[in-house]
C-alpha cells in the first residue's frame, strides 16, 4: 500500500535515510514503523531534515493491519496515522501513544432461533359448489 508523507515528515525521514545510507525512502519508513510498533528507541530525533520531492512511500503488508487499526481508533486514514506516528516518534514522544498489537477479535454469530409458523386457531371453511357460485353472483 502506498501513502503520501507530509512534507515535514518526508524531510525528516529523508535525513534519516541518508544517515543510514538506505536506498529507498520506503525502507526507512518501514524501519521507523517497526521501531514504533516494537517500541525501539533509535535516538533519531536530532538528525537533520533534508528537503525531498519524494513523498510517496510503499508500506510493507506487515504494517497495514495495525496502522489501519490505529487510524480507525482515532478516526483518521492510514496515511494520516503514518504521518502522525512518525512525526511523534521523531519528536521523541515514544510513549505518548498506544499501538494496538493484537488483531481484532471477530464477533461470533449469534445463535439462530428457529422460527415456527403460527397456526391459525380459527379455520374457515371455503365455499364449495353451489355456495361458491352463489357468492360469486352477489
Amino acid at each position: 500500500m502506498q501513502v503520501r508523507l507530509a512534507v515535514l515528515v518526508a524531510a525528516k525521514v529523508e535525513g534519516i535515510r541518508l544517515s543510514l545510507n538506505y536506498s529507498k525512502l520506503s525502507d526507512t519508513v518501514n524501519l521507523l514503523l517497526d521501531a514504533i510498533k516494537h517500541k525501539w528507541d533509535l535516538k533519531l530525533s536530532n538528525l537533520s531534515q533534508i528537503e525531498t520531492s519524494e513523498t510517496r512511500v510503499r508500506l510493507d503488508k506487515r504494517h497495514h493491519d495495525w496502522l489501519s487499526q490505529y487510524g480507525l481508533s482515532r478516526g483518521i486514514n492510514i496515511a494520516s496515522a503514518t504521518n502522525l506516528l512518525i512525526s511523534e516518534y521523531l519528536a521523541g514522544n515514544v510513549t505518548s501513544f498506544q499501538i494496538p498489537l493484537t488483531k481484532p477479535v471477530l464477533q461470533q454469530p449469534q445463535n439462530l432461533t428457529e422460527i415456527t409458523p403460527i397456526e391459525q386457531t380459527q379455520t374457515r371453511e371455503k365455499p364449495k359448489g353451489q355456495a361458491l357460485m352463489r357468492s360469486l353472483k352477489l
